[in-house]
Formats: structure tokens, C-alpha cells, sequence
């Protein structure tokens, strides 16, 4: 995904899992070396070769949400032990966002001002490309970054060592749900989406899933280590159904924009990654709270 700024010259298309055409194909490694540079301000160099296998590997990017997710962690766990919960929240929010370098709430911004302006598809997809921010817009990032917070702080150190992590990844994959389930416009984000199909959201899940299952068990030893606190089995559990909710996010995300728009670009993937974090975090807290509680 690439945020968009100029999404339509031309008609959408459907995604498929065709290759970018005319391009010559590269590996795995030159996928998420384009996906480290565009995605972070890691100072890689790339040519287009990596920006091409980027494209065709979108499935990929919950790798990406692996750095992000350890991140966020880090210094959540660190702020909110030693100073507090609200503190290590507004740091680890603004650690992933400046490393992101605001893409993604810039295009959760876009997307809220897009929907909420009144009038057909073309007044929407006007006010998604306005450079200019409204008051839906506007609104819609504050309520996404408060939500965000507050879940943060309402997790609470411990679990969130558990559940950051796997956020950060699963809002990864429900982008990739967006890509698979939308039509791709003409902006910078459209093969991307273009080249995303229903293989690569079983790819991308199976992925989250391993990494999740991964990253997560050894949170968990350190947890144990450090606290002298496993992750429990509810706890995997509400991980892994995560999962499947990361994808209906994404699916959910689609068919909004495709209403809307008539288009999923990189903006909508954008706010996917955003929204989708704050519903599965916002899941995370319910059946904890339920189960465990």
C-alpha cells in the first residue's frame, strides 16, 4: 500500500492475483525491503524493482507490523512502568506513527473527510483527495487516536506486552483483507490492491497467524522472566480469533470504500490499519474482561 494523493485519472479495476505487468519479478527479501523503506524511516535505498515486488507481495506486510508491534511495546512497557500508563500511551502512539511517518492516520484523516461530506460518489471522492482537512476528517483521526489511548492505558502494561503485538500485525492483515475484498483505483496504492487477491489474504493470514503464535510465546517466557506471568490460554485464544476479525475488518473497510468511492486506495488501506487496531484492541479489552475477568 502507498498512500494515495491523486486516486483516479481512470476507472477502477478489479483486484486479481495478476503480476504488475511489464515488470520483471524479484524475491520475498526485495518485497519487504521496499516495504521497510516506504512503510518506516529506515534510510533504505530502493529502485523500483523493490517497489514492484511490493506490490505483487502485499501479503507480506505483517512482517512489517512485527516492527511496529515491538516498537509500540517497548516503549509502552518501559514509559508505563517507570512514569505511567498515560504517558507510555501518548509515546508508543506517537514511536509508531512518526516512524510511520503519519501515513496511515493521514489517510484515516482523508477517509473521515471523504465519507462524511454530503453529495454523490464524485463530491466523496473529492473530499478523500482534498489536501484540505475537515471537520469529519479532523474528527474522525482525534477519535481513532483517543480510542487508541485509552485502550492502550486500559490494557495495562502486562497484557499489552501480549495484545500490542499482536494488533500491530493483525492491523497489517486487515489491510491486506481491504486489498483482496476492494477494486483497485489508479492512484500510487492501485497495484498494490491490483495484485491482492483472495490467495493472498489466506497467505497473509496464515502468516499473522505464525508470527502471532511466534512473537507472542516469546513475549510470553519474557513476561514470565521478568513478571513471573504467563499468557494464558484465553489469552492465546482471543489472539488467535483476532485473526479472523482482522479480516472482517478489512472486508467491512472494502465495502465502505467501494460504496463511497468506488475504489480501494491508499488512504482506505490507510484507515484500515487504524480502525482496525482500535476495534481489535477494543475486542481484546470485552473478551478479556469477560473471560478473565
Amino acid at each position: 500500500m502507498i498512500e494515495d494523493t491523486d486516486a483516479m485519472a481512470q476507472g477502477p479495476e478489479r483486484s486479481s492475483e495478476g503480476p504488475v505487468v511489464g515488470k520483471s519479478r524479484g524475491g520475498i527479501f526485495s518485497a519487504l525491503r521496499g516495504m521497510f523503506s516506504f512503510f518506516t524511516m529506515m534510510p533504505i535505498d530502493i529502485s523500483q524493482r523493490n517497489i514492484d515486488d511490493m506490490d505483487r507481495n502485499f501479503w507480506l506486510i505483517p512482517v512489517v507490523g512485527v516492527f511496529f508491534g515491538l516498537v509500540a511495546v517497548s516503549v509502552y512497557s518501559v514509559f508505563g512502568y517507570y512514569v505511567s500508563l498515560s504517558v507510555g500511551a501518548v509515546l508508543a502512539l506517537l514511536a509508531i506513527q512518526v516512524l510511520n511517518r503519519f501515513l496511515h492516520l493521514d489517510g484515516t484523516i482523508d477517509v473521515g473527510d471523504g465519507l462524511t461530506v454530503a453529495g454523490g460518489r464524485e463530491d466523496h471522492i473529492r473530499a478523500l483527495k482534498d489536501t484540505l482537512i475537515g471537520a469529519g476528517g479532523m474528527a474522525t483521526g482525534l477519535l481513532v487516536v483517543l480510542l487508541t489511548w485509552t485502550e492502550y492505558q486500559t490494557i495495562g502494561v502486562y497484557d499489552f506486552i501480549f495484545f500490542g503485538l499482536a494488533a500491530e500485525i493483525l492491523a497489517r492483515n486487515a489491510q491486506v483483507s481491504a486489498a483482496a475484498f476492494g477494486t483497485a483505483g489508479n492512484g500510487m496504492a492501485g497495484n498494490s490492491v491490483r495484485s491482492t487477491g483472495m490467495s493472498s489474504l489466506v497467505r497473509s493470514s496464515v502468516l499473522s497467524a505464525v508470527l502471532v503464535a511466534v512473537l507472542c510465546g516469546c513475549m510470553s517466557m519474557v513476561m514470565n522472566t521478568l513478571f513471573g506471568r504467563y499468557a494464558t490460554l484465553t489469552m492465546w485464544s482471543v489472539a488467535m480469533v483476532s485473526i479472523l476479525l482482522s479480516v472482517l475488518c478489512g472486508y467491512v473497510m472494502a465495502k465502505v470504500a467501494e460504496k463511497n468511492f468506488g475504489m480501494v486506495n491508499g488512504d482506505v488501506l490507510g484507515a484500515t490499519n487504524e480502525i482496525s487496531r482500535a476495534v481489535l484492541l477494543f475486542f481484546v479489552i470485552i473478551m478479556t474482561a469477560t473471560v478473565m475477568g
